[in-house]
């Protein structure tokens, strides 16, 4: 396994339904819904466009002609856009296995909902120091103010490996800290952990990461900077001041 090679390639999982984000999302995906003036979506390729990262995967469900019709091949962003649709029923653990064979050996993997001043270099120094085939970046969620609330679903260890990870989240003092949806993967992992049969609920985070950590298989990037979602409206309008205050430094920075 040879985890010190560059990343090219990001897939972001945009399959769900969006219900708790209902109405924006009864004709759109989540990630079209637009937060301080275009769509997440765009937000996310911009910011893993300024990391280097010019290739794109979306794996699509809900609404997948809503991304489509927007982006295209990418082209107008100057990165490569292609696709892989499951039903919006599929889990995204079983969605993103199905996709593998347009992954690379070596990826990034994000939610279409979260966003989070991510740096690639960073995470493939500490993924390479690591000599896992799995790295999540975990927010120490030490004022309660995460993405969940003051509850956390992450146990990193001293040797930032991830102990246990609960994604029902929970009030135990045990867990520090909460998964905030950037992951780097090898791709091997999945070949080497995914059951025989995968049945459609299979799921990314129960299911697969549950069983990394207790393999101890998962490493963990920590961060005390808070993320923004648009997992819900109340969200949303956090998303929004969020991303304007991002908009309005990076103005100051040029000037």
């Amino acid at each position: 396994m040879n985890n010190k090679q560059n990343i090219h390639q990001a897939v972001i999982l945009s399959g769900g339904r969006g219900e708790r984000l209902m109405p924006f999302t009864k004709d759109k995906n989540k990630g079209m819904v637009e937060v301080a003036g275009r769509p997440f979506l765009e937000h996310l390729i911009e910011l893993f466009k300024a990391n280097g990262i010019r290739k794109f995967l979306i794996l699509t469900g809900h609404a997948a002609e809503s991304i489509e019709n927007h982006f295209g091949n990418g082209k107008k962003w100057r990165v490569e856009i292609s696709y892989h649709y499951a039903p919006p029923e599929i889990n995204h653990g079983k969605r993103l296995a199905l996709a593998l064979p347009q992954i690379d050996d070596i990826f990034l993997l994000h939610r279409n909902d979260i966003y989070w001043p991510f740096n690639l270099r960073a995470h493939l120094d500490h993924f390479s120091a690591l000599k896992l085939p799995a790295l999540m970046t975990v927010y120490i969620n030490k004022k309660g103010d995460g993405i969940y609330g003051p509850n956390n679903n992450v146990r990193v260890n001293e040797r930032s490996i991830i102990e246990r990870y609960d994604p029902t989240l929970s009030a135990d003092p045990f867990y520090q800290g909460q998964d905030i949806g950037f992951f780097i993967f090898n791709k091997q992992a999945f070949l080497d952990n995914l059951p025989l049969s995968l049945p459609d609920t299979y799921d990314l985070h129960h299911d697969f990461l549950s069983t990394l950590a207790e393999k101890g298989l998962l490493g963990a990037y920590q961060t005390n900077i808070p993320a923004t979602t648009t997992t819900d409206t109340g969200w949303l309008k956090k998303a929004e001041k969020y991303l304007q205050n991002l908009a309005a430094r990076m103005e100051q920075t040029k000037n």
